[in-house]
């Protein structure tokens, strides 16, 4: 079972995704901001939207993702209707970028495939 973070500052979406994540099996952790998550958790992944910007500007989309990657050592899933992310995913330096509206089973999925290819901390 992986501990999962979901971070978006739309809460019917951080709902959804939380119970796709325990549907799937897995433990969410939830929340609109990051100030709402605690500083010391340990997570295996991190799954969030591009908070910070209301327009795409890839330099503070980047610095966003590299900021929960150092605070969490977990690999990040970017989820945004932000067009221009999605045409660059990689930019982004994201193991993921899934377009908003999505598919709940494709993300199910895409989330236990990126969790196949991680190392997963052994919980109790």
């Amino acid at each position: 079972m992986a501990r999962i973070l979901v971070l978006d500052d739309d809460a019917a979406l951080v709902e959804l995704v939380e119970t796709v994540v325990e549907e799937s099996g897995h433990s969410a952790i939830a929340a609109v901001a990051i100030e709402d998550v605690p500083q010391d958790i340990e997570v295996d992944l991190v799954m969030t939207d591009l908070i910070p910007m209301k327009a795409y500007r890839r330099e503070a989309a980047k610095a966003w993702v590299e900021q929960l990657r150092d605070r969490y050592r977990a690999p990040v899933v970017v989820m945004t209707a932000h067009r221009a992310a999605l045409a660059e995913p990689d930019a982004l330096g994201a193991e993921a970028v899934v377009a908003k509206p999505f598919d709940i089973d494709a993300l199910a999925e895409r989330v236990e495939a990126l969790l196949a290819r991680t190392y997963i901390r052994n919980t109790p």
